[in-house]
C-alpha cells in the first residue's frame, strides 16, 4: 500500500472531523430512514453524513422498543450478511437483541483494503476523507436509529468474525471515540498490532492515520473481548495469511488472537494506561461464526447486565495445537 501523508487521529478527533456534533448533523441531515420492522427483513438505509446508501440485514425480536439493545456484526470476507443475521437470530429472541449486519458492497468498499482495512485511502493510494471510512458507517447508522425513533439508547454493541473482526478491532484503534457500548472481535486471520514497532498494516507504523498516544489509551481503555474457537488452530486454512508479517504473529488464529491481546496489555502495562480488555476461546468451536453467536451474545447479555463480561481471562497462552 503506498505511504501517503498522515494525519494525526488526535487532530481529527479535535476537529470534529470524525464524528460531526449534534449541531453539525442536524444541519447536513437528511430525512432519516424507516425503523426496522419486527422479523426478518433487507433494507437499504441511508448514512446521514455521507448520504451513502448500504445494505443491511437485520432482526428485530417481538416486543423490541427504542431501549431494546442494538448489536452490530460485522461479516466475514464473503460479506454475507443474511447468513449472519440468521446465526444470531435464536441468540436476540433470548436476550432481547436487535440485530443489524450491514453490507459493505465490493463496489462502494473494494477488496481487503475497502472493508477489513477502513477504506482509509482510495486505490490511487490518497488519505480518503473520514466519511468514506468503511468504520465510519456503523455510527452514521446508529444516528440513523436515533433520528427515526428506532432507538433511545446512547451506544450500541459490536461483533466481528474473521474479516468481520479485522474490521472491528481496526473501527476500535481509529475510531475510538464510536459509541461502542463493548465489543467482540472473533478468529481474525491477521492483526493490526497496537504498537509502532510494526510496519502498517501488521502494526501501526507508518498508517495512513497516525494513531498517537492519546489514542491508544482510548483504544486501550474499551470494553473489548478479544476470542476465538478453541478448535481454530488449522495453520493451513484456506482464508488464513501466510505472509511473513502475518507467520510472525502466530501459526494460527488462536495463537495470533493471544499475541494481539497480550501485545495490547504490555503496551497499556508500559504507558500505564487504563485496559479494560479480556481475552477468552470457546470450546469445540472452530472457525465458525454460527458457533461463535451464541457464546458472544451471552458475553452481551452479562455485559448489559453487569457491566462487563463474563470470562475469566487466563494467564498462560491457550492450547493452539492443531485437534484432530
Amino acid at each position: 500500500m503506498p505511504i501517503t501523508p498522515r494525519r494525526s487521529l488526535r487532530l481529527m478527533l479535535a476537529l470534529g472531523s470524525i464524528a460531526l456534533s449534534p449541531l453539525a448533523q442536524s444541519q447536513t441531515s437528511q430525512t432519516p430512514s424507516q425503523p426496522l420492522a419486527t422479523g426478518s427483513h433487507e433494507s437499504t438505509l441511508t448514512l446521514p453524513e455521507s448520504q451513502r446508501r448500504i445494505e443491511v440485514a437485520s432482526y428485530v425480536p417481538e416486543g423490541a422498543d427504542a431501549k431494546t439493545p442494538i448489536v452490530f456484526v460485522l461479516t466475514g470476507l464473503k460479506r454475507n450478511a443474511e447468513d449472519y443475521r440468521d446465526a444470531w437470530i435464536d441468540a436476540a429472541d433470548e436476550y432481547g437483541f436487535t440485530i443489524v449486519v450491514p453490507r459493505f458492497s465490493k463496489q462502494d468498499y473494494p477488496g481487503v483494503a475497502g472493508y477489513n482495512l477502513g477504506n482509509l485511502v482510495s486505490a490511487d493510494g490518497q488519505s480518503n476523507p473520514p466519511e468514506a471510512w468503511s468504520y465510519n458507517v456503523i455510527d452514521g447508522l446508529f444516528t440513523d436509529f436515533e433520528r427515526s425513533g428506532q432507538t433511545e439508547r446512547q451506544r450500541y454493541y459490536l461483533f466481528g468474525h474473521s474479516a468481520g473482526c479485522q474490521f472491528v478491532h481496526r473501527m476500535l484503534t481509529f475510531a475510538p471515540q464510536s459509541r461502542v457500548q463493548a465489543a467482540i472481535c472473533s478468529a481474525a486471520g491477521w492483526w493490526t498490532l497496537p504498537d509502532t514497532d510494526n510496519e502498517w498494516p501488521y502494526g501501526l507504523k507508518d498508517a495512513p492515520v497516525e494513531v498517537d498516544r492519546d489514542a491508544q489509551r482510548q483504544l486501550a481503555g474499551l470494553n473489548l473481548l478479544v476470542t476465538v474457537g478453541a478448535e481454530d488452530t488449522d495453520p493451513w486454512h484456506k482464508y488464513l495469511r501466510r505472509s511473513y508479517q502475518a507467520m510472525a504473529q502466530g501459526n494460527n488464529r488462536v495463537e495470533r488472537a493471544w499475541i494481539y491481546y497480550k501485545t495490547a496489555e504490555q503496551k497499556a502495562n508500559r504507558y500505564g494506561f487504563d485496559f479494560h480488555w479480556a481475552f477468552q476461546t470457546v470450546p469445540d468451536v472452530g472457525h465458525d461464526n454460527a458457533g461463535i453467536a451464541p457464546f458472544a451474545a451471552k458475553q452481551f447479555a452479562a455485559f448489559e447486565r453487569d457491566g462487563t463480561f463474563d470470562v475469566v481471562t487466563p494467564e498462560t497462552p491457550p492450547d493452539s495445537q492443531p485437534h484432530r
